[in-house]
């Protein structure tokens, strides 16, 4: 399970809708199964379809996280038109086995729709989520 504290899933749907039409990213960090944190970061492929986190922001990020005792819990993006579980390519460029992939479908920006999911091995498993 994870846990998201209501300002930091606020913060990650605002950062979403402010750069819509485009895939938004970040980090989620915190203690235990609990986010706290939101780290935005830079898609640097700029693209409705594709996302990439500018390598020296997430790494930053994930330091910083890292000083104040915390971890890096989940990595998200959303989908601008497109549906709130992972696409192949997603799954293939899940590169960090212990952390929550949360997908995030802006398809009626009105009412995004949310999914957690764990991705390894080729294969995704949705996880419960708790705002």
């Amino acid at each position: 399970m994870l846990r998201i504290n209501q300002p930091v899933y606020e913060a990650m749907l605002a950062h979403l809708q402010a750069v819509y039409p485009l895939e938004g990213c970040g980090l989620l960090g915190g203690v235990g199964d609990t986010a706290v944190r939101h780290t935005a970061v830079d898609n640097i492929l700029r693209s409705p379809v594709a996302y990439e986190m500018d390598p020296t922001q997430q790494i930053r990020a994930m330091l910083e996280l890292e000083a104040q005792g915390q971890e890096m819990l989940a990595i998200y993006h959303s989908h601008p038109a497109g549906p709130p579980h992972p696409s192949p390519t997603d799954v293939a460029q899940a590169y960090y086995p212990d952390a929550v992939y949360l997908i995030i479908s802006l398809a009626d920006r009105a009412q995004p729709v949310v999914g957690a999911f764990r991705i390894g091995n080729g294969r995704y498993t949705p996880i419960p989520l708790a705002i």
